[in-house]
């Protein structure tokens, strides 16, 4: 496709005025009339004669050609270079560059304008900043070539799709590690029980002892030395974590430029680091709809990027909360002993559904629920009361925070540990509770 430039719409423009003036020249001499007419004849046919050769020349220039070189992946928040390589023989003197990324970053700088390179490549770099994890695809390159006298312009297209992962940014885990130094100190004075004989794990054999159990008799052992012998246990110094994050529309709300869903996986995997420094096995089960994704527990930090591979791309579905399937779906996935986090967004109706999980889970976990509490309840609570409204808002709210707290202690009361916190501090909080219970040997 030809556009015509400013310089040819200029002459154009002036041919016009000279036409106009020619239109009126009964009002002048006829000196100037012959002139005006013979101005402008000539500059009609001067001007087509030139916008034909102009166009001509510049639609023999070869077709150009470039690529894109895009990084491996992004991290959503932080600028990353994108460089245009474009063959130097198929640009104009002056070529307008226009690219297609997503359209979340409205200051990529483009389109630019630029100029052959004396080598054969001519490259362009711009930033883009993507604002949410998940996939950043790249449509096509679009060049607008100049023709040699400017008066044409000529849009050519090159086929360039392309589509790159964009990671959550998971800097803060490096600044969280010093928040954890810390913590481990506070913890460190704290008392830490032990757990000897009742545990999952073999640690020894050892002659039997009065009240000991008559499933820890080893019947070889005993046969072999003619007395009664007892295997000791130790609790597993390896345990097993499985973070069971809510995928449902819940958690969907917006904070900020983020969602609450957000703020939960990074609670995750804050805690799947956490677990994997302390010797436990993080697993993963994300639930949020008809496939759940399950991530089987990591075995080293290095298993890490398997994580965030399986994460970056997942949002939130539509589908409503459902714990007791949550809980049936673990249970298939999971028949081993394993502390379950579930981070989710409660409600007070939930109690029922909650309880039924507690049951379905009990005997072969530990549950502890982080609440994500979104930061909106906070302003209303504080806001001034000034109209009728404002306090009606404020009653409800009050109602809606009394009927939580009784829902936190019925279940505190059936066993199990909840945290609940905005989600800037949520997933601090969460990790804190995590820590505290397993020094104490709570968990």
């Amino acid at each position: 496709m030809m556009i015509p430039q400013r310089r040819l719409l200029s002459w154009i423009a002036v041919l016009c005025a000279l036409a106009l003036l020619w239109a009126l020249s009964n009002l002048l001499p006829r000196a100037v009339g012959d002139l005006l007419a013979l101005l402008t004849g000539s500059g009609v046919v001067l001007l087509a004669l030139a916008a034909a050769i102009d166009a001509l020349r510049l639609w023999r220039l070869p077709a150009p050609s470039g690529s894109r070189q895009l990084p491996p992946a992004f991290t959503a928040g932080v600028a990353a270079p994108v460089t245009l390589q474009l063959a130097s023989a198929g640009l104009s003197r002056r070529t307008q560059v226009v690219d297609h990324p997503p359209s979340d970053d409205p200051h990529t700088g483009l389109p630019q304008w630029v100029t052959p390179a004396d080598a054969a490549i001519t490259e362009l770099t711009y930033h883009y900043r993507p604002q949410r994890r998940g996939e950043a695809c790249f449509g096509a390159l679009e060049l607008w070539l100049t023709s040699p006298w400017g008066l044409w312009l000529r849009r050519h297209r090159v086929a360039a799709p392309a589509q790159v992962a964009v990671y959550p940014d998971v800097r803060w885990l490096s600044q969280e590690a010093l928040f954890q130094a810390s913590l481990q100190r506070q913890l460190s004075g704290s008392h830490r029980r032990q757990h000897q004989g009742d545990g999952q794990e073999f640690h020894q054999l050892r002659d039997y002892q009065a009240g000991d159990a008559l499933r820890q008799i080893d019947w070889s052992a005993t046969a072999r030395r003619h007395a009664l012998v007892s295997r000791e246990f130790r609790e597993d110094t390896n345990r097993h974590l499985v973070l069971l994050v809510d995928g449902s529309q819940r958690l969907a709300a917006g904070v900020g430029e983020r969602t609450a869903f957000d703020h939960a996986l990074d609670a995750a995997l804050l805690l799947a680091t956490q677990a994997l420094n302390q010797g436990d096995r993080p697993g993963l089960l994300l639930v949020n709809g008809s496939e759940p994704l399950w991530v089987p527990p990591l075995h080293s930090r290095a298993q890490l990027h398997q994580l965030l591979g399986q994460l970056y791309r997942v949002q939130p579905s539509r589908f409503s909360a459902d714990y007791s399937e949550a809980a049936s779906t673990l249970l298939r996935r999971w028949r081993r002993q394993a502390v379950v986090i579930l981070i989710t967004r409660l409600q007070p109706d939930d109690l029922d559904d909650l309880l039924h999980a507690t049951r379905l889970l009990r005997g072969r976990t530990r549950l502890l629920i982080g609440d994500v509490v979104l930061p909106d309840e906070a302003v209303i609570q504080d806001a001034d009361v000034e109209t009728a409204d404002q306090a009606l808002a404020l009653a409800g709210l009050a109602r809606y925070q009394q009927e939580r707290e009784q829902l936190y202690a019925r279940l505190r009361h059936a066993g199990v540990f909840v945290v609940s916190a905005p989600p800037a501090s949520l997933t601090r909080r969460l990790n804190h509770l995590y820590l505290s219970l397993r020094r104490s040997g709570r968990l």
